[in-house]
Parts: structure tokens; sequence; C-alpha cells
């Protein structure tokens, strides 16, 4: 790139599409999703099962349930792959 004076400069600017990693909190912000909602949400894009979530945060299996049925709700998925395809710039 070339200074005010014309001159090459020492500073390039790259813009390429943003990414899911990019995309995902953006999104998880768009939909309103409660701090323990997006940690939950999180660790269902790393594929991580109910009872493996709810060890992981010391909730029981049935907190992380009615967690889940929340986050559905509010994104209008129906299921997790859904879910992680919409917050992730996925078109469904």
């Amino acid at each position: 790139m070339r200074d005010v004076d014309g001159r090459l400069g020492s500073t390039a600017l790259l813009i390429k599409p943003a990414g899911p990693t990019e995309i995902a909190p953006v999104m998880m912000t768009a939909y309103e999703l409660s701090g323990r909602e997006q940690q939950i949400t999180a660790l269902i894009a790393h594929g991580h099962n109910t009872a493996s979530i709810a060890h992981r945060l010391h909730l029981s299996r049935h907190t992380v349930r009615d967690h889940i049925k929340a986050i559905l709700a509010k994104v209008d998925a129906r299921s997790r792959g859904e879910l992680v395809a919409r917050l992730s710039g996925g078109v469904i």
C-alpha cells in the first residue's frame, strides 16, 4: 500500500470473509443468549453431550436440558445441528 505521499509503505490490508469462530459470538449476542447459554452453546458446538456439559459446568442434566430448550427456542432451531449451523453463519 502507498502512504499519503504516494511512496510504498509498510502496511498492507487484507479483507476476507469472517469464519464461523468470528461469526458465532456476534450471532449469540444478536439472539440475546445469556452468558450461561453461550457457554452451553459453545460446548454443543464442540460436540459435547448433555452429561458432559453438566459435568463441566457443575450443573444437573435437567438444568442443562432446560438451558438447551431455551437456546433452541431463542434461535428458532429444532436440533443441535441446526443451532450450530445458524450460529456459525450457515443457511438453514
